[in-house]
């Protein structure tokens, strides 16, 4: 699964990853985060989320709030199976999109551009 999510966040248009803290992945979209990984076990998956789904996701066995985050609407997978790979993919994918959807015009425009081409 880490594997996994590491590609698929690196995949998106766009994106750009920073290290942190030695065991911390970030990943980023017009400069704003939107996904966290951390690099060693057990990997530990942070996200943004839509406001509607932030309650229905912590009611899950091994999701939690998102330390210092969650007042913005974050969660953190404590472990990677928490949820089908299928469903992490397309929520990782909707936390890409809630952050391209606050960026500005022009850097939206571009990143389309990006999508258009892939």
């Amino acid at each position: 699964m880490f594997d996994h999510t590491l590609d698929m966040c690196q995949s998106l248009p766009a994106v750009t990853v920073d290290k942190k803290w030695d065991n911390e992945l970030r990943f980023f979209v017009g400069e704003k985060l939107f996904c966290m990984l951390s690099l060693e076990p057990p990997h530990r998956i942070s996200f943004k989320c839509a406001p509607a789904l932030y309650h229905k996701l912590i009611s899950h066995p091994g999701i939690v709030p998102a330390p210092h985050l969650a007042r913005y609407h974050w969660v953190q997978l404590n472990k990677e199976d928490a949820l089908p790979t299928s469903e992490l993919e397309s929520l990782l994918h909707d936390a890409y999109e809630l952050i391209v959807s606050t960026l500005p015009p022009y850097e939206r425009e571009a990143i389309s551009k990006l999508k258009i081409s892939a």
